[in-house]
């Protein structure tokens, strides 16, 4: 009876110990967020309870049709895999059921191949399921060689019991490790956003920087500016080839050396920048110091250590055009952040560069269209005089009388000072430049010595000349720009009436100065461009207009002091009227 009761005792302390084992067990579970660690424990705590040799968790891997698990081998955790089915641990998982092996050799599921590799022998072995909580099998626990025999049912009923809380325990893991996925793939995501709207910023600054700015030069110094910043670098560089020689020009410089690179050339191919520049694909170097395309002399003169360089190429239209350099990253290297934004950034550039010739050609276009304009105006604006000319010296050579002859010549000369004075004018607009000879001149003189110019003027388009003079007294004018000034009017008037009509010139006093009415028949001005009547090159179809007539006479007439403005008269047509002072003093800039 005593031995019975020791042996009562003893099941019960046993018994007991194992229930506290597996309370143990499951609070140190819970605990654990590692997938590998949480394997190691359930190996160790399954080992100690089941009074086994060894235990092995196996781990369903359905997508591949295999099981694995992480077992200790040596000092290092391995991962072995298998096909699923195969083996003791692979049949229990396929099929979802409990095995007690009490001899494994004798079982044909058993692999002997494992023990024959590893030198261990196995004996019994005891292997049970793990179901989540719909039922599903995640994997199986296996034990081997229990201690004193082979397993009992109550271990069988143990060992699922642990499975239960392993089964909790892994499902926990495996839904931690899967939100933590999720929370790096947010954090992946959240950075790449961030960094996508730091590109977006810099890209928006960018085309605030370029609307700011007119010439292609002054563009690539503000981009370059703001990719120094951007990127967070000491310094960088734009470098453009030259067409010919295809030599690298530094063009545009940040930096404490900026002034020394500015305009400095290298050889085609030289350096990190010409090796970008002649291959087209960029190139970072965070060891400058063993990069044999790095130029250490160029370094060393302009003494300016590099510490990391990151270089893009700048090609436009599948031409390479240079490159775009960033030197000396702050706090670091630089990365493919980093060369991803350089990259964006020498896009602008390159639009910069293109909108620069662009604009370029259009200038250069502009400036011939406009002297083209200019001598096409000139041209005719000598027409008439010199067809007055060439009719007077045929006068002359059919003339015997010498007094005739030499009114004859007097006209000539006149129309060769006019063309001569007609010159300085164009010449003094164009140049800017402000010059008065002030002459008394008398109004009816200056209209009755025109008459003629004019008429032959307007009668190619048969528009009828009507001159009315009320003013008797004199201006204190220059007298050579005031027949530029109605002789041009006068033409504009022509111009406006290409198939006939009226033309009249009224002179009266108003005030303490003279008001000028110049009136035609046309049709009137055009309403896009009525207020941009005076500047320079505004025409609207005009089969001879050059657009400078009327920018002329503005001109001429704040010289003066006048005013000028236009009127519609009732009749139709137009009405130009100007006052001009009776006397003008000399002002500063004047002659």
């Amino acid at each position: 009876m005593a031995a019975q009761v020791d042996q009562l005792q003893a099941a019960l302390a046993r018994s007991e110990g194992r229930v506290a084992a597996m309370v143990d067990v499951g609070r140190s579970l819970t605990a654990v967020q590692d997938l590998d660690e949480l394997l190691r424990r359930v190996a160790e705590r399954v080992t100690a309870l089941m009074e086994a040799d060894r235990s092995t968790i196996f781990l369903a891997d359905r997508e591949r049709g295999q099981i694995w698990s992480k077992v200790l081998q040596g000092e290092a955790m391995q991962e072995i895999r298998m096909p699923l089915g195969q083996g003791v641990a692979g049949w229990v998982i396929a099929h979802g059921q409990r095995l007690n092996l009490k001899d494994a050799y004798q079982d044909p599921r058993f692999n002997p191949e494992v023990d024959r590799e590893s030198g261990y022998r196995t004996r019994s072995m005891l292997c049970v399921p793990l179901r989540g909580k719909l039922g599903e099998v995640l994997g199986a626990v296996q034990v081997l060689n229990k201690r004193g025999g082979h397993f009992q049912v109550e271990d069988e009923a143990l060992l699922e019991a642990m499975a239960s809380q392993v089964s909790v325990a892994i499902e926990n893991t495996q839904l931690v490790l899967r939100l933590m996925s999720k929370n790096l793939e947010l954090l992946e995501a959240q950075e790449a956003l961030a960094s996508r709207l730091r590109e977006l910023d810099v890209l928006y600054s960018l085309e605030q920087e370029v609307a700011a700015s007119l010439r292609a030069d002054e563009i690539l110094g503000r981009l370059l500016r703001q990719a120094v910043e951007a990127v967070g670098c000491e310094a960088g560089s734009i470098l453009l080839s030259a067409q010919e020689s295809g030599d690298l020009i530094f063009t545009n410089a940040v930096g404490s050396a900026a002034q020394q690179v500015r305009h400095l050339k290298l050889p085609r191919g030289a350096g990190v920048a010409g090796w970008v520049a002649e291959h087209g694909q960029p190139l970072v170097v965070n060891d400058p110091a063993h990069e044999p395309r790095h130029l250490k002399e160029l370094e060393h003169k302009l003494e300016f250590p590099v510490r990391s360089l990151l270089a893009v190429p700048l090609s436009l239209g599948g031409e390479r055009i240079g490159a775009f350099e960033l030197l000396n990253k702050r706090g670091g290297v630089f990365g493919p952040e980093d060369e991803r934004l350089a990259t964006l950034i020498a896009g602008r550039a390159v639009a910069a560069v293109q909108l620069g010739r662009a604009r370029e050609s259009q200038e250069k276009e502009g400036r011939l269209a406009s002297i083209g304009q200019a001598l096409s105006g000139v041209v005719h604006d000598f027409r008439t005089p010199m067809t007055i000319i060439s009719g007077y010296v045929q006068l002359m050579a059919l003339e015997d009388a010498k007094d005739a002859r030499a009114g004859y010549a007097e006209t000539v000369l006149k129309q060769f000072d006019f063309i001569n004075e007609m010159t300085k004018e164009l010449l003094a607009f164009a140049r800017g430049e402000s010059q008065l000879l002030l002459h008394k001149v008398y109004t009816h003189k200056l209209l009755q010595e025109m008459e003629e110019l004019l008429r032959r003027e307007l009668e190619a388009s048969r528009v009828r000349l009507h001159l009315e003079d009320r003013f008797a007294g004199t201006l204190r004018v220059d007298e050579n720009k005031l027949r530029r000034l109605i002789f041009n009017i006068t033409r504009n008037a022509c111009q406006a009436m290409p198939h006939g009509g009226e033309f009249s010139i009224r002179v009266q006093e108003e005030g303490d100065g003279v008001r000028w009415d110049f009136t035609d028949s046309g049709v009137g001005i055009p309403e896009e461009i009525r207020d941009r009547l005076f500047q320079s090159f505004v025409t609207s179809g005009k089969k001879d207009g050059t657009g400078l007539g009327l920018a002329v006479v503005k001109r001429i007439v704040d010289e003066h002091g006048g005013r000028i403005w236009v009127e519609q008269p009732e009749g139709g047509g137009t009405r130009f009227a100007i006052w001009l002072p009776k006397r003008l003093e000399l002002r500063t800039g004047q002659a």
